[in-house]
């Protein structure tokens, strides 16, 4: 049996490819944006300590944390999103072929 790139899931391989490789690079740049963004207040937090004003420093430090934590926030939802992207993975491969088979010879469903 020779396998074409005719075939019913040639489509759906390549969502499938492009899907994953999405869900990867999301958990990727979550990781090194908080480790890369921890590093960096490390490094620049002497300068904000200097700054003589308390209310700028104040509101930096303030704006910093409100950034911590909206990336800890995103980063809580990320296995509902690689959840929701493998339900839609298996479904959209479960209706392809059975879209594809419906000529009368039955379907995946």
């Amino acid at each position: 049996m020779k396998y074409t790139k005719k075939g019913q899931a040639a489509g759906a391989v390549g969502a499938i490819i492009t899907l994953v490789m999405g869900v990867a690079i999301a958990t990727l740049l979550m990781i090194f944006t908080g480790a890369l963004g921890g590093q960096t207040y490390n490094l620049v937090e002497p300068d904000i300590d200097n700054i003589s004003d308390a209310d700028i420093k104040a509101s930096i430090k303030a704006g910093i944390k409100s950034g911590f934590e909206a990336q800890e926030q995103v980063g809580d939802y990320l296995p509902i999103v690689v959840l929701a992207v493998i339900v839609f993975l298996v479904l959209g491969l479960v209706v392809g072929f059975g879209g594809g088979m419906a000529g009368g010879r039955g379907t995946a469903l």
